[in-house]
């Protein structure tokens, strides 16, 4: 049981010392690798599974940083590929996680909500909530019709469950206003 948390504790110490770039490159693998797993078929004793919106995961965690031009190209990117995946119109889930990562950034720098447990778990949901709101609106303006709820809410939940279990490795370690080698 030792050497299991030998081993946690230094990733733990080796992740606090990750430079950002590393940080967002791990992080970027790991939405391409859930997506990419989100292309097999989905069911589960004949039931159809909500897969989650890791893009938007992402776009949360790294909006807690700041605005920064990587993580952008990396929401464009990941935005175009599940367009293309989803057969959306090509620019949609771009859009939408952008709208999500300026709100993120947005939202963390007017809250320090470094200091505030609960907006550490309440700005993640009601950021979620957005990001789906504008999914199921964009959906419905493009389909000509009113969108079922049922599919985005089950996709919400999953997304959530994932944004508390992944949310501290899109953390990119740099917070807004503060000079990336000082100490806070």
């Amino acid at each position: 049981m030792s050497s299991n948390d030998n081993v946690l504790t230094s990733i733990g110490m080796w992740w606090s010392e990750a430079r950002p770039g590393t940080r967002l490159v791990i992080g970027a693998a790991i939405v391409a690798l859930i997506g990419l797993t989100g292309l097999t078929p989905t069911l589960f004793f004949g039931v159809a599974l909500a897969w989650p919106y890791a893009a938007l995961i992402a776009a949360i965690g790294w909006g807690r940083s700041g605005f920064a031009f990587s993580p952008v190209v990396m929401l464009i990117v990941f935005g175009i590929a599940q367009d293309v995946t989803t057969s959306a119109p090509l620019g949609c889930f771009g859009l939408i996680n952008l709208l999500v990562y300026g709100a993120s950034a947005i939202l963390h720098q007017m809250f320090d909500s470094e200091r505030s447990p609960e907006l550490v778990l309440a700005l993640p949901l009601i950021l979620l909530v957005f990001a789906f709101l504008v999914v199921w609106g964009l959906a419905s303006l493009v389909s000509g019709h009113v969108t079922r709820l049922e599919p985005l809410v089950a996709a919400l939940i999953s997304t959530a469950v994932l944004q508390f279990v992944l949310a501290a490795i899109f953390d990119l370690g740099v917070r807004p206003g503060v000079d990336p080698g000082a100490s806070v």
